[in-house]
């Protein structure tokens, strides 16, 4: 026993490690030992070659990671967690409705002053065309997501069929009030494409018009832009500013999509036929085509005209698109003025 007991003592003196605070303490007040090369070493080769134990804030990595959850942590408090209304995906959104609609009036009117010269008169045939078709996808919106009467909600009741009685209730506070706040806009741009800003702005450029020349398919331009306002999108995008370039362009193609979902659904509640989705998207492709706007269409963060037709032929967006539309044409065959909104 005797023996066993010197042999293990004798492994314990050989495997003692070395004074740590000592060793710690004469490197640090020696700056005669701290060079370049030393410093440039890893943090962890460092806490080893001084004889202490290796810690997580060693290393400059983790240090930065563990800050950058802090600071996510720190905004998910002060954050409102909502529900966007005909998708039910829940977010956080870091703008109040007042601030937001706040950020749409300075960026709508930076966008209006690139074109101060450029826009059309309103009482040109395409002004009028282009606002009267805007005017009944704002009425479908409105009435669609209980806007003017909380229980007549069409596109919330298509969209929230099998959906628990708890579950928490789409965010529709932000439409309310926005009646008289409404503007659109024509430019004169050979770009095909519109753009929109909180607080109800649209800016529709001319080239949208030589590209689509039909109503339902111009509608869906408007319902795409009105489904960003709908879901906040511009509130989302505030909040992911931090992420990096890739990640947040993928953020940014996961919202155009989720705007083709809307604007499907808001087509079929203004009576317009949910194909023009398909028709519009197809003729994209088309324009990706074409060399001299293919960077306006893919460098602007936006997918791919492919994938984003791929997502709208989805049969269940389809079919709930079909149904507000069958419900809309049959209510505007006995009113005759289904589509007559004066808010804009």
């Amino acid at each position: 026993m005797s023996r066993l007991w010197c042999a293990l003592s004798q492994m314990l003196r050989r495997c003692r490690a070395p004074a740590a605070p000592q060793r710690l303490l004469h490197w640090c007040s020696s700056a005669s030992r701290v060079t370049p090369a030393l410093l440039r070493r890893p943090a962890s080769t460092m806490a080893r070659q001084f004889g202490r134990q290796y810690r997580w804030y060693d290393d400059p990595r983790k240090v930065a990671a563990a800050m950058a959850i802090g600071l996510s942590a720190a905004m998910m408090a002060t954050c409102d967690r909502e529900v966007v209304p005909c998708t039910n995906r829940s977010h956080l959104v870091v703008l109040s409705p007042k601030e937001e609609r706040d950020l749409g009036e300075s960026l709508f009117a930076e966008e209006m002053a690139k074109h101060r010269h450029k826009t059309v008169d309103p009482c040109h045939p395409d002004s009028v065309r282009v606002r009267r078709i805007a005017e009944r996808i704002i009425h479908a919106a409105n009435r669609g997501l209980g806007v003017y009467n909380s229980r007549d909600a069409p596109m919330l009741r298509v969209t929230q069929k099998g959906n628990k009685p708890w579950a928490p209730q789409p965010h529709t506070r932000h439409l309310h009030g926005l009646n008289g706040s409404w503007e659109l806009v024509l430019a004169t741009h050979g770009n095909a494409t519109a753009g929109s800003a909180p607080g109800g702005k649209i800016i529709v450029f001319t080239g949208l018009l030589d590209w689509y020349k039909t109503d339902g398919e111009i509608a869906f331009a408007l319902a795409h832009e009105v489904g960003h306002l709908i879901a906040r999108h511009q509130a989302d995008i505030m909040s992911r500013l931090w992420l990096p370039a890739i990640l947040r362009r993928r953020f940014l193609h996961r919202k155009e999509i989720e705007a083709d979902h809307i604007g499907t659904l808001l087509l079929g509640a203004a009576g317009f036929h949910p194909l023009n989705a398909l028709a519009f998207i197809g003729k994209a492709t088309e324009i990706v085509g074409d060399y001299t706007l293919r960077r306006e269409i893919l460098e602007a963060d936006h997918p791919h005209p492919k994938r984003r037709l791929w997502h709208l032929s989805n049969a269940n967006t389809m079919e709930e698109a079909l149904e507000l539309y069958r419900e809309a044409t049959a209510m505007d065959k006995v009113t005759k003025k289904y589509f007559v909104n004066p808010t804009m």
